[in-house]
Parts: C-alpha cells; structure tokens; sequence
C-alpha cells in the first residue's frame, strides 16, 4: 500500500514583538506485523498492540476462539493542525499559545464479526482486526517564558487535553464491551455493540502543569570575593510538574486483579457503570540538580554535580486494581493467598493448617529445607509452620507483584552524586 503524508507550514510577524504560525499534516502510522508480547510480561497487563499478519497461518480448527485474526487493512492515519502566537513583551518575557486538532482515523481495532464456513456453510464469529476505531484530540498550551538579568531563566507551561475516541487501544472493545452481555445481546446471540460515540481515552490527562527553573553564576562572577569563590560557576535546576489522573472503567470485583493502566482486561472482566468514567489521583513530580565548577588551570574544569530526585518523597499513584479503583485489592489478595495456603506439597492436603515441616511436609529434603528456612525467617525458628507464619511468609510474593510501595505507589527517590573532568 502506498500514502501521502503532506507537510505544510507558515508563520508571518504580526507586530515587530509578535509572530503568527499555523501548520497541518497528514501522519501515516505503519501497524506492527505481530502482536507484541512483551506488553503482557507484567501482571495484569494485556498486549494491547496488534499485528495485521497475525496468526494468518493458524488453522482455525486448533486455534483459540478467543484469538484475534488478521486480515487485510488500510494504514491509520492521523491530520493534525496546529496554530499559535507568540508575544514578546519588554526585554525578558516571552508568552506563547497554541491550539491544535487531531484527528485520527481508520485505527487498527479488534472487532467480533460473523463469517460462513466455506465448507459446512455454518456461520461463525470471530475476533478480527479492523480499521473502525476512530479518535479526535484538542489541546490548548500556554507557555511563559521568563528571565532575570543573565542569572535566571524559568519557563511556567500548562497544557489542556481532550482526547476522545471509540476505543483506547485496539483490545478496548474486545475486553471489555463484546464479551459482556446485555438482554439484546443474548436474545439475537450476538455480541454487545461497539462503541460509534466518542468516550475518554484512557491515555488523556486533561491537566498538565509544569515549571522548570534555572540559576546559574558565570565562571568571573564576583571575582575577587568570598561570595564570589562560593557561587562562581555554581549552578542550580529545578523541576515541577502537576498532572491530573487518567480516566479508567472500573470492573466489577471477582477477584481477578485485573491492573491498570493500560487496562488489559479478562475473559471474567465485567464493567461496573459507564466506561472510562472514573480518573486515578494527580501525579506530582520534583526534581532538584546542583552543579559546581572548579577551574584546575589551564584547559582542565573539575566539574561536581548532585542530583536529587523527589526531595520530598512524594507518592504518586502510577498503577492501581481495576476492581477497587485504588492500590489495594483484599477479595484479590484472599484469593490469591487461598490458593498457596491450600497447596497439598506444604502439608499433603487442601486446607489451611498448622503443620510440622520435617514430619509433615511431602516435599523432598531440599524444599523442605526451604520452608524450614522460611519459617526461621518469618516465624519463630521451631519448625512448626503456623497459619499465620505462612501467610506472613507467602504474602511476600504477592506483595513484591501487587504491592502498594512496590509497585503501585513507589516513591523512587534517589540521589546521585557525579564528578566530570574536562580538558
């Protein structure tokens, strides 16, 4: 298949202080050829990138009625036009804004249409790639620009986004709308509808803050003074972003864990109210970055830096379960714990008791090495594993997959310290 992508672009001044601009452009997106599997290694999330050649040689026959086939498609493509105005205003103040519209169309989106068998005529439903998604975004960015003398630059941006569409990956649909059921759909036994109105996109933030800052002292600043040897050749960058949360569709809770974003959904996921109707917490970030030179003679700098992320050690909710909309999820951690807890190679049977490891324990000497181990670290060392020693003990697996510090609320401070010669 061949497509166009045409660019164009103009600006013209308005005043001597001011500019006009606008642009468009047609953007082609070549799809992936197979669905990427990398994309599910993480618990919880589906593979939401599908390939139009995939599984063009299996034979349906052994295939899962749950697969999605490939077929012939058209490359999506996208239109975007943007324009802005930028103001100068005195020596040191820029102000920019711009508005665009994007426009994208004939996206790759798996769809459950009926077929007839070439040989018994039968008709059949399957999962097949189709070009019906579609989506349309408008944003507005207002950026200040600010300097002080030659010492002080910051820049203050916030950014307003509206992205809506018929689905937010190519699996929206699939997982979560046709396999639920309504009393039309099991009347006319046929899947539930795809959406045709534009819904929030799970990937839109509508508000977006951000202020970044820096201070910097020339090599000759001050010269000649205490000051002057403490902030000559110093330098200080700070950076502040506030966004507003994702919109996500909450599930009803059957205990599956299901993790968003991206919400990969299950065959058991059913939606609980309206689609992408709910929107996880604000996200802070900030960062600090010093730097201090050192002029060693001659073309040779010393150069140190620290720099520290989250200071503050600020919380940020980056995943969360989609049954309960926030990071934790108990009917999911039970369930998961029953199953361990219940596991006849601990003890020889299904239930959940205290048990002697040594005398009880099926397991052959190395793995009840193991939990003798483990009791001795999450218990009291006298080989007796208690119930509430095993859950102690396995409940660490669980957590270090579906825990609030580990993965759904990290704080990912850290600070590092550098040193750089240059001649």
């Amino acid at each position: 298949k061949s497509e166009w992508s045409p660019r164009l672009g103009a600006s013209f001044p308005v005043t001597p202080t001011s500019t006009f601009r606008l642009s468009y452009g047609r953007f082609v997106q070549t799809p992936a050829f197979f669905t990427l599997p990398d994309f599910a290694a993480a618990a919880g999330v589906g593979s939401q990138t599908i390939g139009f050649l995939q599984n063009t040689t299996l034979d349906l026959v052994r295939a899962n009625q749950n697969a999605t086939w490939a077929r012939d498609v058209d490359m999506p493509s996208t239109r975007q036009f943007e324009f802005g105005y930028r103001q100068l205003i005195g020596q040191d103040l820029v102000i920019d804004i711009a508005a665009y519209n994007k426009k994208q169309r004939s996206s790759l989106s798996s769809r459950n249409l009926g077929f007839e068998d070439p040989v018994t005529g039968a008709n059949q439903n399957l999962n097949v790639i189709t070009n019906a998604d579609f989506a349309e975004t408008n944003g507005l960015e207002v950026k200040i620009d600010k300097t002080i003398s030659n010492l002080f630059s910051g820049t203050l941006t916030y950014t307003f986004v509206d992205a809506r569409g018929t689905g937010s990956d190519p699996k929206f649909s699939e997982n979560l709308i046709q396999r639920a059921q309504s009393n039309v759909s099991a009347l006319l036994n046929q899947p539930e509808n795809p959406p045709e109105m534009l819904l929030k996109l799970e990937q839109s933030r509508r508000h977006n803050f951000a202020f970044t800052s820096s201070l910097v002292f020339p090599t000759d600043y001050m010269q000649g003074n205490t000051i002057g040897a403490i902030l000559s050749d110093f330098g200080f960058f700070a950076l502040l972003s506030v966004r507003s949360g994702l919109p996500f569709t909450k599930l009803l809770n059957a205990a599956n864990g299901q993790v968003f974003p991206p919400l990969g959904g299950s065959l058991q996921a059913q939606v609980s109210g309206s689609l992408n109707n709910l929107e996880t917490p604000w996200v802070t970030n900030f960062d600090l970055r010093f730097t201090k030179g050192f002029r060693l003679g001659g073309t040779w700098n010393l150069d140190f830096f620290l720099d520290w992320r989250n200071p503050f050690n600020l919380t940020n909710t980056n995943q969360a379960f989609a049954e309960t909309g926030v990071s934790v999820n108990e009917a999911f951690f039970e369930s998961t714990m029953a199953v361990v807890l219940t596991d006849p190679q601990l003890h020889g049977d299904a239930v959940e008791r205290d048990f002697d490891i040594v005398a009880e324990s099926p397991a052959n000497n190395f793995n009840k090495y193991m939990l003798l181990r483990a009791e001795d670290r999450w218990g009291n060392g006298d080989g007796v594993f208690t119930t509430e020693e095993q859950r102690e003990a396995f409940s660490q697996g669980y957590l270090n997959n579906f825990g609030q510090t580990q993965r759904f609320e990290p704080t990912n401070q850290q600070l590092r310290l550098g040193l750089r010669v240059a001649f």
